[in-house]
């Protein structure tokens, strides 16, 4: 659920990257020599042993599970070559490693043996927040207000335990500031299908966003007190039968409070003319996720569908609505250089009202049309189309940082990429229309920029976007366009 308060979406400036120690794990000396692709015949082999090379945190498990293969399976040659390359890519989609390499040698006609080689990630990342709050670094930039400031420390371990699990807390002070915990668990059984999640935070803001007015969000301050306050819980149950399928269910929980200025200013802020809002909600969410690589997809396709219910009369519930979304993502190679991707998501919620506080639309997170970044366009439905025609002005290299003292930290992979783009989007409001054009209209955009690609899945995009009115600017994002 897309919230508008203190301006949700915040960008967040790294101080502090952590050390990146390098795993002792060698291959055997027996075999070292002899690791090598696969010799090009025809005849198929069965694979009598996975060996897993350079996991000196990580349990062997977790590496197998991203194979598309097992032991015993046998293995044309003519396919080997994709069958590892995709496994490769699986093991990296993991965010746990920074390189995967899988090979195998001959053992004889009948066999042969399959070492899979990884580097590791650093794990921990203690770091210090530096935040500038809005929906998206380009919306602040175009105020430059320095009271938006968010400061405190993040603490995340990933690959807790060895397992692939999750685990961290936040400490935010400034302008928003919250308190939060979860931790993630993706396999809770030996079969390596079910996973758990426990998340908790409790956010408190002087600034609050209380309406939509000219497609923009409003804010209400009090320098004196909080204008705002909120805490929520959810547990996660998923279950990824396979290696491309995840289905989760989620239920959570949300009480929240604002002062009563705020709905003198806004009588549907909450439901009723409250001046508080709780309530229960029951989402499922499944996603099919077939990428190359997840941070910057250039092959494949992605698709996820999700069904929720906000509120329930058992529980005497605030508000009460429902609503489905979903999003497909394709991403082609045209030629040697040249890629096109496209993305169609959309929501759909029944007849029944949504408070400012709970209701959503195009301007939040990803969910924006380029060249529209300063307006938020909300509405119970909308959907959204976008294009995308990529050119490899610089494949991916290697530079070799010889001053940085730790050796796999200072190598750093970079690649950049041309893009031309073009987006549409319609977003249907029946509450806030009448003081938002833009809401019930088509919307469209265009324009080029420039990508860059680098290592822990570091994305940073410019782009030169003119939408239908003919405005125009250049705007700085920090993922991948589609």
């Amino acid at each position: 659920m897309l919230q508008k308060t203190h301006g949700k979406t915040a960008f967040t400036f790294l101080l502090l990257v952590a050390l990146h120690f390098t795993s002792n794990a060698q291959i055997p000396d027996t075999a070292a020599a002899q690791v090598r692709p696969q010799t090009k015949d025809s005849i198929p082999r069965t694979v009598a042993d996975i060996i897993v090379i350079g996991n000196k945190i990580t349990k062997p498990s977790v590496v197998l599970r991203e194979l598309t293969f097992h032991k015993n399976d046998t293995l044309n040659p003519l396919v080997v070559d994709e069958t590892f390359s995709r496994s490769e890519e699986n093991l990296m989609n993991t965010s746990l490693f920074n390189s995967a390499h899988v090979t195998s040698i001959i053992n004889d006609q009948k066999t042969i043996t399959v070492y899979v080689i990884v580097t590791e990630r650093w794990y921990i990342f203690p770091f210090p927040i530096f935040e500038i709050v809005g929906r998206n670094f380009n919306e602040w930039w175009r105020t430059k207000d320095y009271s938006k400031i968010n400061y405190g420390g993040v603490i995340t371990w990933n690959n807790f335990r060895g397992r692939n699990e999750t685990i961290g807390m936040t400490l935010r002070l400034g302008y928003t500031q919250r308190i939060s915990f979860f931790y993630n668990i993706p396999f809770i059984s030996k079969k390596q299908k079910s996973g758990l999640s426990f998340a908790f935070a409790y956010l408190r803001s002087h600034e609050t966003a209380y309406e939509n007015f000219n497609n923009d969000i409003v804010f209400y301050k009090d320098e004196n007190k909080m204008s705002h306050r909120d805490i929520s819980g959810s547990i996660q149950y998923t279950y990824r039968k396979g290696l491309y399928e995840t289905h989760i269910l989620e239920f959570a929980g949300k009480k929240a409070d604002a002062e009563d200025t705020i709905i003198a200013l806004n009588p549907d802020f909450f439901s009723h003319n409250k001046s508080s809002e709780k309530y229960f909600s029951l989402r499922y969410i499944y996603k099919f996720e077939h990428r190359d690589l997840v941070a910057y997809p250039l092959h494949g396709y992605y698709m996820d569908f999700e069904a929720a219910k906000i509120g329930f009369t058992t529980f005497k519930d605030d508000v009460g609505f429902s609503y489905a979304a979903a999003s497909y993502k394709r991403y082609w190679q045209l030629s040697r250089k040249f890629y096109f991707s496209s993305s169609i998501n959309g929501k759909i919620s029944d007849s029944n009202p949504q408070p400012f506080y709970n209701i959503g639309g195009l301007g939040f997170g990803t969910t924006y049309l380029r060249g529209y970044e300063y307006y938020v366009v909300l509405g119970e439905n909308y959907g959204l189309l976008k294009t995308n025609l990529k050119f490899e002005l610089l494949p991916t290299h290697i530079v070799h940082a010889g001053f940085v003292p730790l050796e796999k930290f200072a190598t750093i992979p970079y690649a950049f990429y041309f893009n031309l783009y073009a987006d549409a989007g319609y977003s249907e409001d029946h509450l806030y229309s009448k003081d938002n054009n833009l809401s019930n209209s088509w919307l469209y955009s265009g324009g080029a920029g420039i990508d860059f690609v680098t290592y822990y899945d570091l994305v940073f995009r410019l782009e030169y976007s003119v939408n239908r009115f003919g405005e125009s600017g250049i705007f700085l994002h920090f993922s991948a366009p589609i």
